[in-house]
């Protein structure tokens, strides 16, 4: 398994940078939706609707920052400290030129070991393969400081179908909090004790 994590981590970087890194000019696409502002707006806010509390952000798998930017607007009721994670430093280049007060690291988030633990954690499942979705929500639950929330996302593909979310948080042995579908997108989330 560990051979085939590898090549899905490979390609998947390959693609991400191709596609996000193809158009300079286009921020939504450098941050994986290249449909503009009002279907950003769609599919985004709920994570801005999920920050119930002031404290640490952590967006893994960052890409270009325009979410965490997005969230520094959106959320005025809570002060955010923001942080990210991408594995493309070419993304993580304009994230942080982006946030200049953000801290952003490069870096897989598989396998990576914050430097500390966060309020809010927001992560895809589409970030590895299918198999080790529950793992992923394991390790990234780990990352979450008591009284905090992972909150996990999926966006499939426009020939997937849409994941059951709640039902992967479940077989990481942990149990949603609540859910809500965003279009064809899915999103859960777990509340740390």
């Amino acid at each position: 398994m560990e051979a085939s994590r590898d090549s899905y981590f490979a390609q998947n970087r390959a693609a991400t940078a191709s596609y996000y890194l193809a158009d300079p000019d286009n921020p939504f696409q450098q941050s994986g939706r290249g449909c503009g502002q009002e279907r950003w707006d769609e599919t985004r806010r709920v994570f801005a609707d999920l920050v119930d509390r002031p404290g640490s952000y952590l967006d893994v798998g960052c890409a270009n920052g325009l979410l965490l930017q997005s969230l520094a607007e959106w959320v005025t009721d809570h002060r955010l400290d923001l942080f990210g994670v991408d594995f493309v430093a070419g993304l993580v280049a304009l994230a942080s030129e982006r946030l200049p007060d953000a801290v952003i690291w490069e870096a897989n988030a598989w396998d990576w070991d914050p430097p500390q633990r966060f309020t809010h954690v927001r992560t895809n499942l589409e970030y590895v393969p299918e198999a080790d979705w529950p793992e992923l929500v394991r390790r990234h639950a780990r990352w979450v400081e008591p009284g905090g929330r992972l909150v996990v996302a999926h966006y499939p593909d426009r020939f997937e179908s849409p994941v059951d979310v709640v039902r992967v948080i479940a077989e990481a042995g942990l149990q949603a909090a609540g859910a809500v579908p965003v279009d064809r997108n899915r999103v859960a989330w777990w509340d740390s004790r």
